[in-house]
C-alpha cells in the first residue's frame, strides 16, 4: 500500500475522532471524511480500469464480493455491538430512533434516514445515535454498487474500440457525472444545508474527483515539486480542519479545499527528498492507524455515545481518552481477527462471489432481526402503556396533570399519582391524544384531516363550521401544534371552530432567518396567511404559539422582538382580538433519560428530574412583543406556574409527564391544561369580546 495513502487515512481518521470527542480544537474536522472519499474514488477507479485494460471487460459479482469481504464484516459487528449495547443500556424512550437507524445502517441508506430527519420537525430532536456516523459508509456503499456498472455502460459504448477508447468513454463519463454533481452539491448546500451535508448527489464529485485523478498519467513532476505538491495538499486538508465549522456551507464549494488538497498529495506519491513529507508518512504509528483507520471510524462514535448512559454522567476528558484508548484495542482486535481474515482468507477469498453473498446477507439478516426483537418488546411497553394512559383518561382521577399545581385548589396531592408517570417517555413523542380520551388511538385531532390550500396546512379542531358560535385561528410552529389537543378541548366545550396553521421555523414576524430559500417559502406562506384571513372575515381572533429558541443572544432576542411588534401592529383588519400563549419552559438533554431511570428507582419523577428555572424559563421573544405593542386587544396568557415553582421547573406533574423532548410538551399534558387556558380566556374577558 502506497505509504502517502495510508498517511492520508491517518490524517482523515484523526481529524474526525479528535472533532467528535473534542469539536472546539478542530472545528472543521468533519472533513476527513470527504478525504475518505476522494481517496475510495481514486482507488477504485485505478482497480476497475486496471481491470478493463487487462480483460477489456468488467466483473460486476467479483468486484462486489471483495468490497463485500472488505466493508461488511467489521461494520455488521459494530452494528450487531451496538444493537446489544442499546438494549442494554440505552433508555426506553431512545430505542425506537435508535433501532431505526441501526436498520437503514445495515441496509446502507443512513444517510437518507438522516436527511430526512434533518427536514422533518420531529426528527430534527433526535438526539445523535450510536450509528450515525455510518451515513459516510452509506454513501460508500451506494457508490460502489454504482460506480463499476456507469465504467460498465462506458465500456459498452466503446466496446468495439481500443483500449485508448475505452479510457476516454470511462474518462468522459467521469467528468460529466463529478461536474453535474459539484454543481448539484453547490446549489443544493445553499438552498438546503442540512440535507445536502447527507445525500448522495451532493457527495459524487468526489468520487468523481479520485477517480479523475485514477485516469490521468501518473506523478511525472520533479521531485521538488511533488515534494511541495504533497506539503500543499496536507496544509489544504488542515486548514479545512481548523478553519472550517459546523457553520459553514458543507459539501459545496467549500468542500474543494480538502479535496484539492488530497488529491494533490496522492499525485505526488513519495518523493524522495529529505525535506519531503514521506519521513513521517512513513511513520510506523501514523502507518498503522492509516491501516486501521477503518476500524477506528466505526468504533469511536458508538463508545462516545454509549458511555453516558453507563456512567450516568458527562464525559469528562479522562474518560475520554480511556475511551479513545479502548477504541485503538477495539480497532487492532477487530483489523486482526475479523477484517483481515474474512477478506484474504480461505473462507471466502477462495471461493465464488455467491459464497461471500450468502454469508453477507447471513449476517446482514442476523443484525437486522436483533434489531426487530427489540422493536416487538418495545411495541409491547407501548402499546401497555396507551392502555394505561387510556384507563388513566377515563377514570376521571383528581389532581391529574396540571390539575395538581392548580392556585385556585392548593394543596392538590393524589397519593395514586406519586409514582405514576403518563405517558411513559417512550410513547412521550406520540401525537395520540384520542377525540374523547376513552381510548388511546392514532387518530388526528383535524377534524377534517388536513386541508391543503397553497402553503397553509389548515388543521381544523372544535365544532364544524356550520354549527360553530365563533371561528378563530391558531398559528405558530412545532410548539403551536403540541397546543392543538387542549385547543380541541377549549373550542369544543365553547362551540367555537379553530382553524390551526402550523409551519416550522416561520414565524408571523419580519424578522426571520435561515437560508435564503426557507426564508423565500417563510415570506410566501406569509402573505397567503394574510390572504386567507382576508377571505374569511367571519375570524376575529388569533391565537399564537411560538418556540422561544434559545433566546441566549441578545441582538438576535431584541431582533425577533422587533420582528414581531412590527407585524402584531400590522395585522388584518379582521383580527380584533390576539392572544399569546406564553412558550413553554425547557427540558434538559437527559430529562427522559433520568425520568427512565426514577421510574426504575420508584422515585417521584417530577422532582428528581427537575431543572433550574433560570437554565429551563427562557425569555419569550413574541410574549414581550404582545406586552411592549400594549394594545388593549392583545393579551398574553403565561401558564408558567404549572410548570414551574419558584426555583426549578418538573419533569413530571400530577403523574402526567411534560416533555416529549428538550422543548416540545406532551399531548397529554396540554390536555391537563385546557381548563385552565379556558379560565385565563375568561379571566381576560375574550369569550365576551
Amino acid at each position: 500500500m502506497r505509504p502517502e495513502i495510508q498517511a492520508l487515512r491517518a490524517i482523515a481518521v484523526v481529524t474526525v475522532v479528535v472533532f467528535h470527542y473534542w469539536p472546539h480544537l478542530i472545528t472543521g474536522g468533519y472533513v476527513g471524511v470527504d478525504v475518505f472519499f476522494a481517496i475510495s474514488g481514486f482507488l477504485i477507479t485505478a482497480h476497475l480500469v486496471r481491470e478493463v485494460d487487462r480483460t477489456a471487460k468488467l466483473s460486476l459479482p467479483a468486484f462486489w464480493a471483495r468490497r463485500a469481504r472488505r466493508i461488511l464484516p467489521a461494520a455488521l459487528l459494530v452494528l450487531l455491538f451496538c444493537s446489544a449495547a442499546t438494549y442494554l443500556v440505552a433508555p426506553l424512550n431512545l430505542w425506537e430512533q435508535f433501532f431505526a437507524e441501526i436498520r437503514a445502517s445495515t441496509l446502507y441508506v443512513e444517510n437518507w434516514n438522516l436527511a430526512a430527519q434533518a427536514v422533518d420537525y420531529l426528527g430534527a430532536e433526535n438526539r445523535p445515535s450510536p450509528v450515525q456516523h455510518y451515513w459516510s459508509l452509506s454513501v460508500e456503499e451506494q457508490f460502489y454498487i454504482v460506480w463499476p456498472v456507469l465504467i460498465l455502460i462506458a465500456i459498452v459504448v466503446a466496446r468495439r474500440g481500443s483500449e485508448q477508447l475505452r479510457r476516454r468513454s470511462i474518462a468522459a463519463m467521469l467528468i460529466t457525472l463529478t461536474a453535474a454533481s459539484l454543481i448539484y452539491s453547490i446549489l443544493e448546500t445553499a438552498a438546503d444545508p442540512a440535507a445536502a451535508f447527507f445525500i448522495t448527489p451532493t457527495r459524487v464529485w468526489e468520487f468523481g474527483a479520485g477517480g479523475i485523478l485514477a485516469l490521468a498519467a501518473a506523478a511525472g513532476g520533479r521531485p521538488a515539486l511533488r515534494a511541495g505538491a504533497s506539503w500543499l495538499g496536507v496544509a489544504a486538508i488542515l486548514i479545512a480542519s481548523f478553519c472550517f465549522s459546523t457553520e459553514t456551507p458543507f459539501p459545496g464549494a467549500a468542500a474543494l479545499l480538502p479535496i484539492l488538497g488530497t488529491l494533490a498529495v496522492i499525485w505526488a506519491g513519495a518523493p524522495q527528498l529529505r525535506w519531503a513529507p514521506l519521513g513521517w508518512m512513513k511513520l510506523r504509528a501514523v502507518q498503522w492507524v492509516g491501516d486501521n483507520s477503518y476500524s477506528i471510524y466505526l468504533w469511536h462514535w458508538p463508545l462516545l455515545i454509549l458511555a453516558p448512559f453507563v456512567l450516568l454522567g458527562a464525559l469528562t476528558t479522562p474518560i475520554k481518552i480511556a475511551l479513545l484508548a479502548l477504541t485503538l484495542i477495539l480497532a487492532g482486535l477487530t483489523k486482526r481477527f475479523v477484517e483481515d481474515p474474512l477478506r484474504t482468507g480461505p473462507l471466502l477469498a477462495r471461493g465464488r462471489p455467491r459464497k461471500t453473498f450468502i454469508f453477507a446477507l447471513a449476517a446482514t439478516a442476523l443484525v437486522l432481526l436483533a434489531g426487530f426483537a427489540a422493536i416487538a418488546h418495545l411495541n409491547e411497553r407501548q402499546a401497555q402503556d396507551r392502555r394505561a394512559t387510556a384507563r388513566l383518561l377515563a377514570s376521571g382521577e383528581p389532581c391529574l396533570g396540571a390539575a395538581a399545581r392548580d392556585p385556585h385548589n392548593q394543596p392538590c396531592i393524589n397519593p395514586k399519582l406519586r409514582l405514576s408517570v403518563y405517558p411513559s417517555p417512550a410513547t412521550a413523542r406520540e401525537l395520540v391524544i384520542p377525540r374523547d380520551g376513552t381510548e388511546a388511538n392514532k387518530s388526528p385531532l383535524c377534524r377534517d384531516g388536513l386541508k391543503l390550500i397553497g402553503l397553509l396546512e389548515i388543521c381544523s379542531l372544535g365544532v364544524p363550521a356550520d354549527r360553530a358560535k365563533r371561528e378563530i385561528v391558531a398559528i405558530g410552529d412545532s410548539h403551536a401544534r403540541r397546543w392543538r389537543p387542549g385547543l380541541n378541548l377549549v373550542a369544543s366545550k365553547l362551540g367555537w371552530k379553530i382553524s390551526s396553521i402550523v409551519r416550522r421555523g416561520c414565524p408571523l414576524s419580519s424578522y426571520l432567518t435561515g437560508t435564503a430559500v426557507e426564508i423565500r417559502g417563510c415570506r410566501q406562506w406569509q402573505r397567503q396567511l394574510v390572504e386567507w384571513l382576508d377571505q374569511n372575515p367571519k375570524i376575529d381572533t388569533l391565537i399564537m404559539a411560538q418556540s422561544s429558541g434559545t433566546g441566549r443572544n441578545p441582538d438576535s432576542f431584541d431582533n425577533r422582538v422587533r420582528g414581531y411588534e412590527e407585524r402584531l401592529r400590522d395585522l388584518p383588519r379582521t383580527i380584533r382580538q390576539v392572544v399569546v400563549l406564553r412558550d413553554n419552559p425547557r427540558a434538559g438533554p437527559g430529562t427522559l433519560d433520568c425520568v427512565e431511570r426514577a421510574i426504575a428507582a420508584s422515585k417521584p419523577a417530577g422532582p428528581a428530574c427537575a431543572i433550574e428555572r433560570s437554565v429551563a424559563l427562557i425569555p419569550d421573544a413574541l410574549a414581550l412583543a404582545a406586552s411592549n405593542v400594549n394594545q388593549s386587544n392583545i393579551d398574553v396568557i403565561d401558564l408558567t406556574e404549572f410548570y414551574c415553582g419558584p426555583r426549578r421547573c418538573l419533569a413530571v406533574v400530577g403523574g402526567v409527564l411534560i416533555h416529549s423532548d428538550k422543548h416540545h410538551q406532551t399531548e397529554l399534558w396540554n390536555l391537563t391544561l385546557a381548563p385552565f387556558m379556558l379560565r385565563e380566556l375568561e379571566a381576560k374577558t375574550l369569550l365576551s369580546r
